[in-house]
């Protein structure tokens, strides 16, 4: 008896702590995705990233990337800085210190040629004095512009004007809460106004349309925000992007993405 009791005893202080679980990935497990990504295209990535919002917003930018690779758009990277790709992983700093995916696709004689860019300015569809700055946006190509009177310091500002940007994508690390969804309709309000009212029209080749990816699961009221929202606006709203982002952009599930022009079903 006194040795049974002993071992039970010793059983108990060499038992591991349960780990808890979190939906959201490991930084070393993304880094490992984006640098893979990168490589695809024979090329290597300036590791600037310090935060984890880094990271994701990051792996969301390759997601879009593969949309348009898996739509048949011939997809390349371009403005590599000392031969590597670097991300632009804030709204600070001018576009052409950083790198991005040229995409085109030709229909016909014609080929349409865009830029997939990383935090760039955006005019308002209401006003042309106002911008926003989407994480991700694709621009018709070469349309990057420069000014120096947006700030009283004459500091360079990298905008693109309304009529020459296609679409964005919100990138949030959270998890779904009604204002966040309601806050990303403000944004496509201000960049796409036509969008809200349907009067959008159809863009060739086809893109994806105005989305947000959030890293989170959704509770009950946010899953029905978001079948709301959806079924009003040519809109993507995706949650769950760290377990599903790559089933949600792979070929099979590829026609569920809402595309640019395409009307709502009601």
């Amino acid at each position: 008896m006194p040795e049974t009791k002993t071992k039970k005893t010793k059983e108990k202080t060499t038992t591991k702590p349960r780990k808890t679980t979190s939906p959201f990935k490991a930084k070393d497990e993304l880094e490992a995705e984006i640098k893979a990504f990168v490589n695809k295209f024979k090329a290597t990535v300036v590791n600037q990233a310090t935060r984890m919002s880094d990271f994701f917003e990051m792996s969301c930018f390759n997601h879009i990337v593969t949309f348009y690779e898996r739509n048949d758009y011939i997809v390349q990277i371009e403005n590599l800085q000392s031969g590597k790709y670097r991300y632009k992983c804030s709204t600070a700093g001018l576009q052409s210190n950083f790198s991005y995916f040229g995409v085109s696709k030709k229909i016909g004689r014609k080929n349409y040629i865009f830029e997939v860019q990383h935090n760039l300015a955006v005019q308002s569809s209401h006003s042309n004095d106002l911008f926003t700055t989407p994480d991700i946006v694709v621009i018709k190509k070469g349309k990057v512009k420069i000014s120096t009177k947006y700030y009283d310091s004459k500091r360079r500002f990298c905008y693109v004007k309304n009529e020459d940007f296609i679409t964005f994508c919100e990138v949030k690390q959270f998890n779904p809460f009604p204002e966040l969804l309601f806050n990303f309709i403000g944004v496509v309000n201000e960049l796409r106004k036509e969008i809200l009212t349907n009067s959008e029209k159809e863009i060739l080749p086809k893109h994806i349309a105005p989305s947000l990816m959030i890293s989170g699961k959704p509770n009950k009221p946010a899953q029905t925000i978001r079948d709301n929202l959806e079924e009003r606006y040519c809109i993507n709203i995706i949650y769950d992007i760290f377990d599903s982002g790559s089933a949600t952009f792979s070929k099979m599930r590829l026609s569920e993405l809402r595309t640019t022009g395409n009307k709502p079903s009601r």
